[in-house]
C-alpha cells in the first residue's frame, strides 16, 4: 500500500493532501499542531484520513546515525527525526519542504517530496566552523575546543578535483 508521512508544515499551512494512499503523522507532529492552536483541525484529520504512528527504536537510531554522517543532526528536531524514522519503518514517502529532512531522507533511501519548494538535487554534508580561529570542526560542535569561540554551520567544501 502506498502511503505518505506528513511534516507539520503540510498540515499547518493547509496544503492539499494526496488523494490516495494512507496518511501518517507522528506524535511529535500532533504535539506541534496542538501547540499552534490547531487541535480542532487535528481532531478532524485524525477522525477522517490520518493516523498517528510512532517510530521504532531501530529506525530512530538509523536516522540519528545518518544525520550525524551528513552533519544535519544539529538542524533536525526530535519531531523531524521521528518523521524520518516512521517513513523508514513504513516505506512511505515523506512530504516536507525542509531541506535537512530531505537530505537525511536521501541518505537513508527514503523518498521525499517538497510541496511548495523543489526537492533537493544533491546530498550535502555539513560542518561547523569556528567564528574565532576558523577551524573546521564536526557539525555538532557548538564551541571551539581550540579557542572557545562559538561556531557556525556551513556546507562542507568538496576537495579539489585533480
Amino acid at each position: 500500500m502506498k502511503g505518505y508521512v506528513l511534516d507539520t508544515s503540510v498540515l499547518y499551512y493547509g496544503k492539499d493532501l494526496p488523494l490516495e494512499g494512507e496518511l501518517v503523522i507522528t506524535p511529535g507532529v500532533a504535539r506541534e499542531l496542538s501547540k499552534e492552536g490547531m487541535a480542532s483541525r487535528l481532531e478532524l484529520l485524525l477522525a477522517t484520513r490520518i493516523r498517528i504512528s510512532s517510530a521504532s527504536r531501530r529506525s530512530l537510531e538509523k536516522v540519528r546515525e545518518a544525520a550525524e554522517r551528513t552533519g544535519d543532526s544539529r538542524r533536525l528536531s526530535e519531531t523531524d527525526k521521528e518523521l524520518l524514522a516512521v517513513a523508514l519503518d513504513l516505506g512511505y514517502e515523506l512530504l516536507t519542504d525542509d531541506y535537512s529532512i530531505q537530505n537525511v531522507a536521501s541518505m537513508l533511501g527514503i523518498a521525499a517530496s517538497g510541496l511548495d519548494q523543489p526537492g533537493i538535487t544533491k546530498v550535502y554534508e555539513w560542518e561547523s566552523k569556528c567564528r574565532g580561529c576558523g577551524k573546521a570542526l564536526p557539525a555538532d560542535v557548538r564551541v571551539c575546543p581550540v579557542c572557545g569561540s562559538g561556531t557556525k554551520t556551513r556546507r562542507k567544501r568538496e576537495p579539489p578535483r585533480a
